[in-house]
């Protein structure tokens, strides 16, 4: 379902040490859509993300969330876009609890959502210190923090890292209902079966440039393997 661009990013070249990286990306993602972006370690994928959500920096191009126009380096304008980012690393508060990187992380405006049911564990150690879970319950904890605090855009790097196939599942359906509640959502994964299986549009990345952008069909698929494998 496409209802309006929710994320609309327009040549964007991310670049670290004065070195690009990312050269010239288009992506938009729609208000209902999830799209996922896939790619080898190393061909750009979390470095466009990055200088989209003002973590890396972006020597050219544009970033518009709901409207508003992200400038370079600014995490604080994304954020207040509605947009909520969970990065590699699982951004959790380690001496916190559970149950208070939970309640930090609430924000009006956000999808209904209680975090129990989708992921039992954070229930099961609402008093422990974050910094103590495994790294697949930091990273449940994570993708729940980040459901709560978006109002416009949610986007999720190396979504499936660490986290059990029966919780992957239920992930995708999570993020499958955030869609439905009328946000966009990017996520980023280097599992091709599972990307062309949940999400509406994939793309590509190769050499910090988009090798393919297609809507998921039939061929999506192998036409995903085909670029990879040549890499």
């Amino acid at each position: 379902m496409r209802s309006g661009a929710i994320l609309r990013a327009t040549g964007v070249r991310a670049a670290y040490r004065g070195v690009d990286v990312v050269g010239g990306v288009d992506l938009e993602v729609n208000s209902g859509e999830v799209v996922g972006v896939l790619g080898r370690n190393g061909m750009g994928k979390s470095s466009l993300l990055g200088a989209i959500f003002g973590l890396v920096d972006r020597p050219g191009g544009s970033v518009e969330i709901g409207g508003t126009r992200i400038p370079a380096r600014k995490p604080v304008a994304a954020s207040r876009a509605g947009a909520s980012f969970l990065p590699e690393d699982r951004g959790v508060f380690p001496s916190l609890t559970v149950a208070e990187n939970l309640a930090l992380a609430k924000r009006r405006g956000a999808m209904p959502f209680e975090p129990t049911e989708v992921f039992p564990m954070l229930g099961e150690r609402a008093r422990q210190a974050a910094g103590s879970l495994s790294g697949g319950q930091k990273q449940q904890l994570g993708v729940a923090r980040t459901v709560l605090s978006a109002t416009s855009l949610l986007a999720i790097d190396e979504l499936t890292h660490g986290l059990q196939p029966s919780m992957v599942v239920e992930t995708f359906r999570l993020l499958r209902r955030v869609a439905d509640s009328g946000l966009g959502v990017l996520v980023i994964d280097q599992n091709p079966e599972l990307i062309t299986r949940h999400c509406d549009r994939v793309l590509v990345m190769e050499g910090g440039r988009v090798a393919l952008e297609a809507t998921v069909g039939d061929d999506t698929l192998d036409r995903v393997r085909g670029i990879l494998a040549l890499g």
